[in-house]
């Protein structure tokens, strides 16, 4: 999906004053590194490493793993890719990740859409299992299934003793968990420890989100070492950029600077939930996580119109969309939210937002509360 993922900020000419849209962490780039990238900036006149192969070092001393079990990518959006192309009834016999002869996924929605358009583009067969379907019980028929770990749109979290009785009790498919943003929660933990119990278990990370370098695209694929071959083997050359290698090497050297401070960041996530919820009485719903859904309809009621009773009926008070929405927050108060519309399973009246700074996150309370009550 090319267009219709959140921080779209450069489609718009508003200024933009504060930007809920990307999940990513709000602090901004870390001086030390800024300093560091800028010192490297000469490097750009030479080839990166084909493989990123000091990086791949780094990354596995850091996460605990032996080399041959690390793949750096473009992002963790390349490692996807990578895997259903693996997976793919297209793919060679070196170079596949397929036990069986099925070429098939399952995805937990909503979710991330590039799960979906990657197994597209690569010919797999897809079903879809809404995240409340989930249970230890579960059994998958497919030869692959993607979960992401805390979940992107939603916030919600996964436990670790459920991923581990769905990798027990369901021995043939192959689970991507991405981990992306395992670093904003604290009700599950990373699956890294279990890699050597499952070999059906592939984990990808990005230190995109938690060290604000989106623009840079560097994540990592982390498994079984016969997997990550078949990865390598399907990759190519010169993916990650040597800015990118430079900043991965810089923060897995340099890991106290990196520390999200996750509790003061979940306190003012759940203070600002309940914000939103008084100045609009729309539906906000819950998160493991920094982000959440809030949903443009009357908590419990699934009327969709503002709280005022003056005109129960009257939808045009209320936005029409989603969409609606967040064009109006753009023009009138330079605000970006995500319209998450285009998630499977969800509609058109959802948008998720991020937590920011609190006098940001004040200006996104004050502008709904006047949407809710006078409408667009």
């Amino acid at each position: 999906m090319i267009h219709g993922h959140g921080d779209d900020i450069g489609q718009y000419g508003a200024t933009i004053r504060a930007n809920f849209s990307s999940n990513v962490w709000y602090g901004g780039l870390n001086p030390g590194l800024s300093a560091h990238l800028q010192d490297k900036i000469a490097a750009v006149t030479h080839y990166p490493d084909p493989a990123a192969e000091t990086l791949r070092q780094a990354a596995a001393t850091s996460y605990g793993l032996h080399p041959d079990q690390v793949l750096v990518t473009n992002g963790a959006t390349e490692a996807i890719y990578l895997v259903a192309q693996a997976f793919s009834p297209y793919a060679s016999s070196v170079a596949t990740l397929r036990s069986t002869s099925s070429s098939s996924a399952t995805i937990l929605i909503p979710s991330f859409a590039e799960y979906a358009d990657a197994c597209r583009i690569h010919g797999l067969e897809t079903t879809w299992l809404p995240w409340g379907k989930i249970t230890p019980a579960t059994r998958f028929h497919h030869s692959l299934v993607f979960i992401c770990n805390p979940n992107n749109p939603t916030g919600d979290a996964l436990s670790t003793d459920l991923l581990q009785q769905l990798l027990q009790n369901n021995p043939d498919p192959l689970f991507v968990i991405d981990e992306s943003y395992i670093e904003f929660t604290d009700t599950t933990n990373s699956l890294i420890p279990l890699l050597a119990a499952y070999p059906n278990l592939l984990i990808l990370r990005s230190l995109t989100k938690s060290c604000c370098i989106p623009g840079l695209r560097l994540g990592f694929a982390l498994g079984h070492s016969d997997r990550i071959r078949s990865l390598q083997l399907i990759k190519m050359p010169w993916s990650v950029n040597r800015l990118a290698i430079e900043a991965g090497l810089y923060i897995f050297r340099n890991p106290q600077q990196f520390t999200l401070p996750l509790a003061q960041l979940l306190a003012a996530t759940a203070g600002w939930r309940g914000q939103l919820q008084d100045a609009t009485g729309w539906t906000i719903h819950p998160t493991d996580t920094h982000y959440f859904l809030v949903e443009m309809r009357v908590a419990h009621t699934g009327v969709l119109h503002p709280p005022d009773h003056r005109r129960p009926t009257d939808l045009g008070a209320c936005p029409a969309t989603a969409a609606t929405l967040k064009q109006w927050l753009i023009r009138e108060h330079g605000l970006l939210i995500r319209d998450a519309s285009n998630f499977r399973g969800l509609t058109p009246y959802h948008f998720r937002v991020a937590c920011q700074s609190p006098e940001h996150n004040q200006y996104l309370t004050d502008a709904l509360r006047q949407c809710s009550q006078t409408g667009i």
